[in-house]
């Protein structure tokens, strides 16, 4: 009987670098789960898809990083046959683990590679944005392009307070935009703060934004804040750092299968931390992933 085999693809500048001395208990872990073990030093975003794309002679393909490393993976492995396809383990190294924390996977290294050599394994729905793929969350509008712009230094150095304090540059500046889109039968016109698309439990470290989310319900939980004044806007975005509900009448919260959305200008979007396509979006459900959890 062949012995399985395990790829590993770690980014040396995820979650302040803590991986890099673990490598051997991490390598050793696996080894005793019965795989045969290889390791892929990845320093760009690029490469992680690449890489990915190309691990249909591994059983399991384990990323090590955070939700933009898994976004990397994920549209690599889509590029693969279903039935050559490896499975997708995840070791939660990154500033925000939302997709980890959906999993319910533990943050302790060596726990996490336990889970992986369980071998248990959960169906989960992606989502795509256009052609392209996110896991837990697409959005577009207030504070969405700011995970791509936060240096790796200050993201090591200050963790998700790097995001929040990237994001507070950005409201003097930040111009709503227009959005049309139909759902359920009515056909909305509004002027948006901020949209979100999301397939897993949180966005950010917010867990209370779509209590009632699934990752293998097959929709996702859209919401869209209405354009208001900054007073009420600062209320909603303070209830979200404090775990609150963003109930308002200014929020409009649904769960649908397919939306396609147009701006009155080009916008931009952004796929779990990750740049995404210019609008106008076709957000859909797409296909399942096999995920160890």
């Amino acid at each position: 009987m062949s012995q399985k085999k395990l790829r590993l693809i770690y980014n040396p500048f995820a979650g302040r670098r803590r991986l890099a001395g673990e490598l051997d208990d991490v390598i050793r872990i696996f080894q005793e789960g019965g795989y045969e073990v290889c390791i892929h030093r990845t320093e760009s975003p690029k490469d992680i898809e690449q890489t990915a794309a190309q691990s249909q002679d591994v059983d399991t393909l384990v990323i090590a990083g955070g939700d933009g490393s898994v976004h990397q993976a994920v549209n690599g492995l889509m590029k693969i046959d279903e039935q050559k396809r490896p499975v997708l383990g995840i070791l939660p190294v990154g500033t925000a683990n939302d997709l980890a924390y959906a999993l319910k996977l533990p943050k302790a290294r060596a726990e996490a590679c336990k889970v992986i050599n369980r071998d248990k394994i959960l169906e989960m729905d992606l989502g795509m944005v256009n052609e392209r793929y996110f896991v837990n969350v697409a959005s577009a509008g207030l504070l969405t392009d700011v995970s791509p712009l936060v240096d790796i230094h200050m993201k090591n150095s200050l963790g998700q307070l790097a995001y929040y304090l990237k994001g507070l540059e950005t409201l003097p500046s930040f111009r709503p935009f227009h959005v049309e889109f139909e759902h359920d039968g009515h056909l909305y016109s509004e002027d948006a703060l901020l949209i979100l698309a999301v397939n897993g439990l949180s966005v950010g470290g917010f867990k209370q934004l779509v209590p009632m989310a699934s990752l293998s319900d097959g929709k996702l939980d859209f919401l869209i804040v209405k354009l208001s004044g900054w007073p009420e806007t600062m209320r909603l975005l303070l209830k979200a750092v404090g775990r609150g509900k963003m109930k308002s009448e200014k929020v409009v919260q649904f769960q649908t299968e397919y939306l396609r959305i147009t701006c009155d200008r080009e916008s931009s979007s952004d796929l779990d931390g990750e740049w995404g396509p210019n609008s106008p979006w076709e957000i859909k459900v797409g296909p399942k992933i096999k995920v160890l959890c």
